[in-house]
């Protein structure tokens, strides 16, 4: 059927008639990410914070996967429900990480665990870490994780702040949906890229079933606009890393691309693109 109408062959994640016919007529489909570009997760909850599993226990695993890095993220003090981690837990957390990471290059392992967490995005826009102790991470999420009722100038102003804090890499499920249990929070998508772009922070798309945030439809339109995006799995249990097919399975009805997704990038690279 291709042949005889003269085009390529399309991705069946890109039969939505968002363009793709065109794109094929002018020979500029989107070459989609796969599981196997991505080198690494970036949103990994360890026993620290109430995850099931050790941070060893997790590296191992993200080993057996082929990664070349592992961001553990544990939340914050702030999410108590989750034994989220305030400053002198963090700072402790992160010694085990550095000494792990040093049994790693004593074995000649070229693997890398990052030290992350996932900070919450309070009322005002603000975090519940101190700046300094976020600056001794390698990466930093933001979440919001309460006040979802809010409406849509006081959480869009929540959220702008949040991203405009030269502390903050990225922002987790950015429209908090869950599905077929909570809608999106009042969020202008248009604005929140906006700012994305203007304050370099990466968007999350996350793999966990219940999430899938952000949508196919904000993925295209982050692309678009030229704001990376990144695909974790917010996993709790290490078996919980298997979702990452689910994330990419989004990302590629959104058009994505590697160079879209930063953690399907060398670790040298995803380094200097962090803020």
């Amino acid at each position: 059927i291709y042949a005889t109408l003269g085009l390529p062959w399309i991705p069946p994640e890109l039969r939505e008639d968002r363009g793709e016919l065109a794109a094929a007529q002018q020979n500029r489909l989107p070459q989609l990410i796969e599981e196997k570009d991505i080198r690494g997760d970036l949103h990994v909850h360890s026993s620290w914070n109430g995850g099931v599993n050790t941070i060893a226990e997790l590296a191992a695993a993200a080993l057996a996967r082929g990664y070349e890095y592992l961001g553990i993220s544990d939340h914050t003090k702030f999410l108590r429900i989750e034994h989220g981690l305030d400053e002198d837990q963090l700072r402790r957390r992160n010694q085990e990480i550095e000494e792990l990471n040093r049994q790693f290059r004593e074995e000649g392992k070229n693997f890398t665990i990052l030290k992350g967490c996932e900070v919450n995005i309070l009322n005002d826009g603000t975090l519940d870490i101190a700046d300094e102790v976020l600056a001794e991470m390698d990466f930093v999420i933001a979440g919001i994780h309460s006040a979802f009722k809010m409406p849509l100038a006081e959480m869009m102003g929540r959220l702008q702040r949040a991203m405009a804090n030269p502390q903050v890499d990225i922002i987790s499920h950015p429209t908090g949906r869950i599905l077929k249990k909570r809608e999106e929070y009042e969020v202008a998508v248009g604005e929140l890229l906006q700012v994305a772009k203007e304050t370099g922070t990466i968007l999350e798309i996350n793999s966990y079933p219940e999430r899938l945030d952000l949508s196919d439809v904000n993925i295209l339109a982050a692309k678009k606009m030229g704001v990376k995006m990144v695909i974790n799995t917010d996993a709790h249990h290490l078996d919980q890393l298997r979702y990452l097919t689910f994330g990419v399975s989004q990302a590629r009805r959104g058009w994505a691309e590697k160079d879209d997704i930063i953690n399907a990038w060398p670790l040298a690279e995803l380094l200097q693109r962090l803020k």
